[in-house]
C-alpha cells in the first residue's frame, strides 16, 4: 500500500511512519495545513457573527466543504456549559434521568465495585453525570430606601438595616446602616476571575492604536516630560525597573513604546540620557505645590532619639540620649489622603456588612466569612464610628479607613549583606483579591526601619563598665522599633483617629474619614517587638497568657477555656515600675527587680507605643497580631514534624531517606500535599499508620485554614479539624518519637557548627550529632488554635497572610537592581516615589496604557481545545503506526459509537450504547481522517468554591487527568470519574441516513480517554484519614473510551501509591499509545490528591459556596452517614479531654497571683534559652532554632534536602 503525502506534493511512501517524518518537513503540506487554518478562522468569525444559531447548539458548527483540498483543519472550539454536540441535544441536568442517577460525593464506605479475576475493578460502558456550570455574578443590587413616612419619636440610634436578594447562588448581604455608594455595583463578570494574561494580543494592540489614531497627535506629555516618546520610554523603564530585560520586557517595549502611533524618533535628541531625563523628573517636584495630596505623601527622612540605660543610681533618670538617623518613612495621613482620592479608590467599601448564604440545596443559611470589610471586626467598629458624639455639628457621612499593616525585614540581593526593613499599608477597604496582587499598586510602602548603627556599642561603652552588654542592645533594639512608631503616629494621625478628615472621595461626594487599625501582619520575633513581650518566655503568646508548659494541650478543651480566660492585656503599671528600676536605680535590663515584675507575664521594659498613643482612643493592639500561616505552620509545624520524620527515618534505616528523595517534591506546600504517598511504607507497621493519618490531618487542617471564604459550617470543621490534629500530634509523640532515638540532621549539625564557630571562632562546638526530641510546647503550634476565632473577627487568613508581604518584597528587590547599592533605605525610597508618580501619570487619562487582556478562552465559556498549539494527523496512519497496542483495539467502532451517540442525542440512562455496524456506517468521517486537528492545549473553566471563575490548562497526551460525575446512584457511591486523557480530536463527520437530525458537516471535539477505577475494599475518607485510591482499569473493552469534553468537571492531580509499586498486569509489558514516552509498565494504583488546592478540597468536603448550584443532587454534598467511620464526612471523631490536666490557668492582676508553674522557664530547652531575647539588628530571619517547629529562615520556594 502507497501512501502518499497530499497537495502539491506527489510523494509516495510504503510505511505511514516514514510518511508521518516526511510531513514534519514537508513545505507543500505545512502551506496546505495553513490555508486549511485560515480558511476555518474565517468560517468561526462568520459563525460568532450570526444572529440566529441553530437551536440547542452548544458548539460552533460550520458548514465544510466536502473535498478534500478545501476541508479545512479542526477549530478552537469554544463550548458553553450547557450545550451539546447535536442539534437534538443532550438531556439538562433537570431531566430526570440524570437526577434520579446523583451520587454521594462525602460518603466514604465505598460501593463495592466488580472485580474481574485479578482482584482489579472493572468498567461498563457508562457515561459522566453532566452538571451546571454556573458563572460567576455580582452580588444582588441595594434596593432603593422605602418612602414610607416615619414618624419622629425619640430614639438613641437609629440603623437603617436592611438585606439584599439573593444570587443565583444563593448569596446575600445585611447591612447595618445603608450605604451611600456600593463598588460592587460596577463589577463585571471578568473581574471575578482568577484567569488572567500578561499582554494584550497584537491584533488587540493594533486595535487600540487605530481607534486612537486621529487622537494622538494632538496629545500633549505630562509635565515635565518634553515629548510622548520620552515619557513613554522612561515611563516603560520605571515599569520594568530590572537590571535585567526579559523577553515580556521587550514584549512590552515594542507594543507600549515602539507601535504606539506618538512614538517618534525624531522627537528623541541625539543627546539623551536616561540619567538626566529621571533627575529633571526628581527636581520637578520641589516646583509643585507642596500642599497638593498627591505631593504631601512623598517620602521624609527623621531621627529617632532613644533612652540607654547607664546602670547608675539617678532618682532624675540616668538615660542617655543616643540618635538614630536615617528613619525614611511617609505620613500616614498624607497616604491615607492620597489613597483615598486615586482611581483605585473607586473599589474601596466604605460601609461594612454581613454576607450570608442560603444553600441551593439544603435551604438552611449561614454567615460567610471572607473580606475585611465584612468581618466583625470592622462591623462593630464602624457601629462604634455612628454612636460617637457630633460635637463639631459636621453631618459628612462618617466612614473607616481600613489599615493594615505589614512589615518584614528582607535581602535586597542573593550575595551579600544588603538588607531592607520596610512596613507596608494596605488598605482593608479593597477586595483581598486585589490587595493579594502584586501589579494592583494596593501596597503603599510608608518606611523603612533602620537598625541601631554600630557606633552605639561604642556609646554604651562610655557609660556602662561590664563587659556583656548585650542585654543593652537588645533593649534599645526595641525601643528604637517603638520610638520609629511614635513618629509614624504622630499628632495628626491621633487628630485624625479621634477626629476624622475630610476627604472628597472618587464618586465625588466628601466623606468624613476616621482610620483605624484592624491587622498588623508579621513572623514571630517582630510580633514580640511590636507586642514588646520577651520572645521565648513564661509566656511566649501576644495574644493570651497561657504558658509555654501547656502549649501541648491544643485542640483540648481546657485549652479552648483556658485561652478565654486568659487573654493578654498590657499591664503598664508593670512595665512601668520596671522602667523606674532600670533608669532611677541603675537596675540590669534582666536584673532581679526587673525579673520579679516582669518574668512571670513575659513582658520587657519598653512601653509600646500602640497603646500610649493610641490606647486611651479605645486600640487593643495585641488581636491586631494576627495569625501567620506561611510562618506558623507551613514553614513552621509542618516543616518540623517533617524534619523529624526524617529524623526517624535516619534512625531506623538510612536507606528509607534515599527512597524518600526520589518520591518527595522540593517545594514546601507541595511536600505536605504529597507527603502522604511519599512516606508510605517507610515506617514498621505499626508506626505507619499513626505517620499516615498525622500527615493527613497536617493536611486537612492547612486546607481549611487556608480557604479564601469559610462558612460557619466549614469554620466548625476546622475546629475539629484543630482538636482532632493536637491530638493526634500527641499520639505520635507518646508511641512513635518515644520508640526511637533521634538524632540531628546531618544539615543540622553542619547548620551548628557553622553558627558555633561564627560566634565564637574556628573549633569550637561539638562535632558529633546531638539527640534531638519531639517537641510539642511551641508558639507556633500554640498559635493554631486561634485561627477560628481570627477568622471570626478579621475575615479568612489569606486576606492577612505575611506571604502577602513577602510578594511585595519583589518589587523592592527590582527597585534594588536600579540603585548605585549605596544607603539602600534611601535609595528604594527615591524608586518608590519615581514609579508612584509615573503610575499617577499613567492613570490620569490621556497616556493611560492599554489594560491587560484576559485569557482568549471566554469566561462563559466551558473549555476550548485550542487550535494552537495543535497539528493536522492523519488518523488512519496513527492508527497503522499502534497496530497491536491494546490502546486502539476497536478504536474506530469505539469512537464511532460515542460521536452516533452525541449525534442522535441519545438519553444517558446509564450505559453507552454499542450500535450495529449498518447504524455505524451512518457517520461519515469526512476526508477518511486524513485531516483529524489534534489540539495540544485543553483548556477548562469552572467555578470555584469561593464563586470566581478559574482554568486549567491540560496538554492532553502528557499524563493529563480530568474528573467527571459520577453516575454510580448506589449508596456510599463515590461521587467522581477520572481518566487519562490520551489524546484529543477534532473531526469533521457527516451523518446520514434516516435518523439524522443534521445532514450538514459538523465538528465533533472528542477526547481519548484510559479509565480508572476505584480500587476495591479500600476504604477512604477524612474520618479514616485516606485519600482516595483508583487505578487503571485493567486492559478490557472498558479500559479505554472517548469523553464529551463538556463533562469534565476539572483537571485533577494523582500521585502515585509508591509502596504499591509499578505492574505489567494492566496492560502488556512494552511502549504503548496509553504510556507516557519512556515507559513499559504502569503503576498499580494512585492516590487522588484532594488537597491539591483549595477547590479541590472543598469538592470532596461538600463546603464549597459556589459548587452546590452546580449539582442537581443533595447526595453530593450531604450523605448519610458510613457505618464504621468510613465517610467522607468531614466530622471526625470525638476526642476525649481525659488526657487534659486538671489545672486551669487563672490570673488575678490585683493580687498578681499568676498561678502557674514558677519555674516552668526553666523547662525551655537548651537551644531556646540561648536564643531568649536574640532579635538580630535586620531581624533577616526567624532564629534556627529547631525546637520552635521550624526555621523561618528559608525561603518559601527553598528545597528540602536530607
Amino acid at each position: 500500500m502507497n501512501l502518499k503525502c497530499g497537495g502539491e506534493c506527489n510523494r509516495l511512501f510504503s510505511a505511514p511512519r516514514s510518511l508521518t517524518r516526511h510531513r514534519q518537513t514537508c513545505k507543500h503540506w505545512q502551506r496546505q495545513l495553513t490555508l486549511q487554518s485560515q480558511h476555518f478562522k474565517r468560517i468561526s468569525a462568520s459563525l460568532q457573527d450570526s444572529q440566529a444559531p441553530p437551536a440547542k447548539k452548544m458548539k460552533f458548527t460550520a458548514q465544510v466543504p466536502t473535498s478534500a483540498s478545501e476541508s479545512p483543519p479542526m477549530p478552537m472550539n469554544i463550548v458553553t456549559s450547557d450545550s451539546s454536540d447535536s442539534p437534538a441535544s443532550l438531556p439538562s441536568i433537570n431531566d430526570s434521568a440524570v437526577a434520579s442517577s446523583s451520587t454521594s460525593a462525602l460518603d466514604i464506605v465505598q460501593e463495592e465495585q466488580p472485580e474481574n479475576q485479578a482482584g482489579r475493578p472493572s468498567r461498563t460502558h457508562r457515561l459522566p453525570l453532566r452538571f451546571r456550570d454556573e458563572l460567576p455574578v455580582p452580588p444582588p443590587a441595594i434596593p432603593a430606601p422605602a418612602s414610607t413616612t416615619v414618624v419622629r419619636r425619640v430614639v438613641l440610634y437609629v440603623f437603617d438595616s436592611f438585606r439584599t436578594s439573593l444570587n443565583q447562588f444563593g448569596i446575600g448581604r445585611e447591612y447595618r446602616h445603608r450605604p451611600s455608594y456600593d463598588p460592587d455595583a460596577f463589577v463585571s463578570v471578568e473581574q471575578l476571575s482568577n484567569i488572567t494574561s500578561d499582554f494584550p494580543s497584537l491584533d488587540e494592540q493594533d486595535s487600540a492604536d487605530r481607534s486612537g489614531s486621529p487622537e494622538v497627535p494632538s496629545q500633549s506629555p505630562p509635565w515635565p516630560w518634553r515629548s510622548m516618546s520620552i515619557w513613554r520610554l522612561m515611563s516603560w523603564k520605571m515599569a520594568s525597573n530590572s537590571g535585567l530585560t526579559s523577553e515580556s520586557q521587550l514584549t512590552r517595549l515594542v507594543r507600549e513604546v515602539l507601535k504606539a502611533k506618538d512614538f517618534s524618533l525624531d522627537d528623541v535628541p541625539n543627546d539623551f540620557n536616561a540619567h538626566t531625563e529621571m533627575t529633571r523628573f526628581d527636581a520637578s517636584e520641589a516646583t509643585l505645590d507642596a500642599n497638593g495630596i498627591f505631593q504631601r505623601d512623598s517620602w521624609r527622612e527623621s531621627v529617632a532619639e532613644i533612652l540607654v540605660p547607664t546602670r547608675e543610681r539617678n532618682t532624675d533618670g540616668n538615660g542617655q540620649l543616643f540618635t538614630v538617623p536615617g528613619f525614611h518613612h511617609r505620613p500616614l495621613i498624607a497616604v491615607i489622603r492620597a489613597a483615598f482620592s486615586e482611581a483605585s479608590s473607586r473599589w474601596f467599601h466604605l460601609t461594612p456588612f454581613k454576607r450570608f448564604w442560603k444553600s441551593p440545596l439544603t435551604g438552611r443559611e449561614q454567615r460567610l466569612y471572607d473580606e475585611l470589610y465584612t468581618s466583625d471586626a470592622w462591623n462593630k467598629a464602624h457601629d462604634e464610628l455612628q454612636k460617637q458624639k457630633r460635637d463639631d455639628g459636621c453631618q459628612l457621612e462618617r466612614v473607616i479607613a481600613g489599615l493594615m499593616f505589614w512589615s518584614d525585614a528582607t535581602h535586597l540581593a542573593q550575595f551579600g549583606n544588603a538588607s531592607a526593613w520596610p512596613v507596608y499599608l494596605f488598605f482593608g477597604n479593597q477586595s483581598k483579591y486585589v490587595r493579594a496582587c502584586p501589579t494592583t499598586n494596593a501596597c503603599h510602602p510608608i518606611a523603612f526601619i533602620p537598625s541601631l548603627p554600630e557606633s552605639i556599642v561604642g556609646f554604651i561603652g562610655k557609660y556602662v563598665k561590664t563587659k556583656s552588654i548585650s542585654d543593652i542592645l537588645t533593649h534599645c533594639k526595641r525601643e528604637l522599633f517603638h520610638a520609629l512608631w511614635c513618629i509614624l503616629l504622630d499628632d495628626e494621625f491621633l487628630d485624625a483617629y479621634r477626629n476624622g478628615i475630610v476627604i472628597k472621595c472618587h464618586d465625588g461626594m466628601s466623606r468624613r474619614v476616621f482610620p483605624r487599625i484592624f491587622t498588623y501582619s508579621a513572623d514571630y520575633p517582630e510580633k514580640v517587638l511590636i507586642a514588646a513581650i520577651r520572645d521565648k518566655g513564661i509566656c511566649p503568646c501576644p495574644r493570651c497568657f497561657l504558658p509555654k508548659s501547656r502549649f501541648d494541650q491544643l485542640g483540648l478543651k481546657a485549652d479552648i477555656s483556658a485561652r478565654i480566660k486568659s487573654v493578654r492585656l498590657y499591664l503598664r503599671d508593670k512595665v512601668f515600675a520596671a522602667r523606674e528600676a532600670l533608669y532611677k536605680l541603675g537596675a540590669p535590663v534582666k536584673g532581679a527587680a526587673a525579673e520579679r515584675l516582669l518574668k512571670a507575664f513575659s513582658l520587657v521594659p519598653t512601653l509600646n507605643t500602640f497603646n500610649e498613643r493610641l490606647g486611651n482612643l479605645g486600640l487593643d493592639f495585641f488581636p491586631m497580631l494576627v495569625v501567620d500561616l506561611l510562618h506558623e505552620f507551613e514553614l513552621g509545624v509542618f516543616k518540623y514534624v517533617f524534619k523529624h520524620l526524617i529524623r526517624l527515618l535516619y534512625a531506623i534505616n538510612h536507606e528509607s531517606v534515599a527512597l524518600l528523595n526520589e518520591r518527595a517534591a522540593r517545594h514546601f506546600e507541595d511536600v505536605l500535599q504529597c507527603a502522604i504517598p511519599a512516606f508510605e511504607g517507610l515506617f514498621p507497621d505499626s508506626h505507619d499508620e499513626v505517620v499516615r493519618i498525622l500527615l493527613f490531618r497536617l493536611a486537612e487542617w492547612h486546607a481549611l485554614a487556608k480557604l479564601r471564604i469559610h462558612t460557619d459550617d466549614s469554620l466548625d470543621l476546622l475546629s475539629q479539624a484543630t482538636r482532632c490534629l493536637g491530638q493526634q500530634l500527641r499520639k505520635f509523640r507518646d508511641s512513635t518519637c518515644s520508640a526511637f532515638r533521634t538524632m540531628e540532621l546531618p544539615r543540622e549539625i553542619a547548620a551548628r557548627q557553622k553558627k558555633s564557630s561564627d560566634s565564637a571562632g574556628a573549633g569550637t562546638g561539638s562535632s558529633g550529632a546531638r539527640p534531638k526530641a519531639f517537641n510539642m510546647q511551641t508558639y507556633k503550634l500554640h498559635a493554631l488554635g486561634d485561627y477560628v476565632s481570627s477568622i471570626k473577627m478579621f475575615g479568612t487568613t489569606d486576606s492577612y497572610t505575611t506571604q502577602i508581604g513577602e510578594l511585595a518584597h519583589r518589587l523592592l528587590k527590582r527597585f534594588y537592581q536600579s540603585t548605585n547599592k549605596q544607603d539602600p533605605p534611601k535609595q528604594l525610597a527615591k524608586q518608590e516615589r519615581r514609579r508612584t508618580r509615573i503610575r499617577r501619570l499613567q492613570e490620569s487619562g490621556n497616556t493611560k496604557d492599554n489594560q491587560p487582556a484576559g485569557s482568549i478562552l471566554p469566561l462563559e465559556a466551558h473549555h476550548c481545545l485550542s487550535s494552537y498549539p495543535g497539528i493536522i494527523i492523519n488518523l488512519a496512519c496513527f492508527l497503522e503506526e499502534h497496530r497491536g497496542d491494546p490502546a486502539v483495539v476497536n478504536f474506530i467502532p469505539k469512537i464511532k459509537d460515542h460521536i452516533l451517540s452525541r449525534l442522535l442525542g441519545l438519553e444517558y440512562d446509564g450505559d453507552e450504547r454499542d450500535f450495529t455496524d449498518v447504524e455505524r456506517n451512518d457517520v461519515r468521517f469526512i476526508n477518511n481522517l486524513n485531516g483529524v486537528f489534534q489540539p495540544k492545549r485543553f483548556q477548562i473553566n469552572y467555578t470555584t468554591y469561593d464563586v470566581r471563575r478559574d482554568q486549567d490548562t491540560l496538554k492532553p497526551g502528557n499524563g493529563s487527568t480530568v474528573m467527571m460525575l459520577s453516575r454510580e446512584s448506589s449508596t456510599n457511591a463515590h461521587p467522581f470519574w477520572y481518566a487519562r486523557v490520551l489524546g484529543a480530536f477534532c473531526i469533521n463527520v457527516l451523518h446520514v441516513g434516516p435518523n439524522a437530525h443534521n445532514r450538514s458537516p459538523q465538528y465533533m471535539e472528542v477526547l481519548w480517554v484510559r479509565w480508572f477505577g476505584v480500587v476495591p475494599q479500600y476504604r477512604w475518607g477524612f474520618r479514616e484519614g485516606r485519600l482516595p485510591k483508583i487505578g487503571f482499569v485493567p486492559d478490557s473493552p472498558a479500559a479505554f473510551g472517548f469523553l464529551d469534553p463538556s463533562l469534565v468537571i476539572r483537571a485533577c492531580h494523582l500521585i502515585p501509591a509508591f509502596a504499591d509499586h509499578r505492574t505489567n498486569d494492566l496492560l502488556r509489558h512494552g511502549p504503548s499509545a496509553a504510556r507516557l514516552p519512556g515507559e513499559v509498565d504502569d503503576w498499580a494504583s494512585f492516590y487522588v490528591n484532594i488537597f491539591a488546592d483549595r477547590d479541590m478540597f472543598c469538592r470532596f468536603a461538600g463546603i464549597g459556596v459556589g459548587h452546590q448550584v452546580q449539582y442537581d443532587s443533595l447526595n453530593i454534598i450531604q450523605p448519610d452517614h458510613a457505618v464504621g467511620g468510613g465517610s467522607t464526612d468531614v466530622s471526625h471523631e470525638v476526642v476525649s479531654d481525659d488526657e487534659d490536666p486538671e489545672a486551669h490557668a487563672n490570673v488575678d492582676f490585683g493580687e498578681e497571683s499568676w498561678q502557674c508553674d514558677r519555674d516552668v522557664d526553666d523547662d525551655v530547652s537548651e537551644d531556646d534559652a540561648d536564643e531568649d531575647e536574640d532579635i538580630s539588628d535586620d531581624c533577616d530571619s526567624d532564629v534556627d532554632d529547631s525546637d520552635d517547629f521550624g526555621s523561618d529562615s528559608e525561603d518559601e520556594g527553598s528545597a528540602f534536602k536530607f
